[in-house]
């Protein structure tokens, strides 16, 4: 193994970052890969932070990463010393981002930042609220929040619950369609259409428990506001989660069409790349984010 000093150490990592890959460098400066892998990992192990996103296909900067590159960068030039970055998981204060979807994002968390913050006003939180699944890597979140099934190998994943996707119509949509009592009745009716990441179909799917049923549609969005929104208008019959259906219920804007019918249950995760170099603050905002979610949302636990 190449014996490396710290500056060459830093000089590696710059490298690494610049060209996104370790076999890049390792061929650049004419040494085993292992030795590249290995200087990244000591400046992670010394400065106690996670440094690059890693899979067998990709290698980008982490948030913090990337504050450190510049400051490399810097210190290459300049000799500046690094050592702030190793008390930074003991700090009150930081960066945050999340992603989550669009509904969750205004309906639950914003309202709640007021009360978080009067326990931790030195945190800055960037929010990634897209209907579309963030990716962490790509957009350097340290955390996201996904409503359904995740199938990726390269994230940790805790569950938060399961939460019912229920079938809903407006009253004004009943009084020009009819009131469906089965889902055998959906041949003579229609839905709103949502499209987020879907191949193009000539019919919407209605998801129950047991079945899904293919309905015909006239409007398709590609937002979870706009897709509510048409609801409500009358313009079909949608399905989202029960707890955001729960006020438009309790005002009559929408009516719960298929009460005897099973529906569709899918968990709520909260999803990261890496348990380790998590800061106190970083921790702390996971388990109070999880305890409003569990609240909020009228989890249903682990059925």
């Amino acid at each position: 193994m190449v014996c490396m000093d710290k500056i060459e150490r830093l000089k590696v990592f710059c490298l690494v970052a610049e060209n996104k890959s370790f076999s890049q460098v390792a061929k650049l400066l004419n040494l085993p890969r292992s030795t590249i892998t290995y200087a990244i990992q000591t400046l992670e192990k010394e400065y106690e932070v996670l440094l690059f996103y890693r899979t067998t296909r990709s290698v980008s900067l982490t948030h913090v990463g990337q504050d450190f590159y510049e400051e490399a960068q810097y210190l290459i030039k300049n000799l500046k010393d690094l050592n702030r970055f190793k008390t930074m998981s003991k700090k009150s204060g930081g960066k945050i981002s999340i992603g989550m979807p669009q509904r969750i994002a205004t309906q639950i968390l914003l309202p709640c930042l007021n009360e978080y913050y009067k326990n931790y006003p030195d945190i800055q939180i960037s929010l990634n609220s897209q209907d579309h699944y963030s990716h962490l890597m790509n957009e350097q979140l340290d955390c996201v929040v996904r409503v359904g099934n995740v199938q990726d190998e390269y994230l940790i994943s805790r569950n938060i619950g399961n939460v019912k996707i229920k079938t809903y119509a407006s009253p004004n949509y009943i009084d020009h369609y009819g009131l469906p009592r089965d889902v055998s009745d959906l041949e003579t009716h229609i839905a709103v259409e949502y499209r987020v990441g879907k191949i193009q179909s000539d019919l919407a799917t209605l998801h129950f428990k047991k079945n899904n049923v293919k309905v015909p549609y006239l409007v398709v969005v590609e937002n979870s506001e706009a897709y509510l929104q048409a609801g409500l208008a009358g313009l079909g019959i949608i399905q989202i989660p029960e707890y955001d259906a729960y006020l438009y219920l309790q005002n009559n804007h929408l009516v719960d069409i298929f009460q005897n019918i099973e529906p569709q249950e899918v968990p709520i995760q909260m999803l990261f790349l890496d348990r380790k170099y998590r800061p106190q603050y970083f921790q702390d905002f996971i388990v109070w984010l999880k305890d409003i979610l569990k609240q909020k949302l009228l989890i249903l636990e682990n059925l």
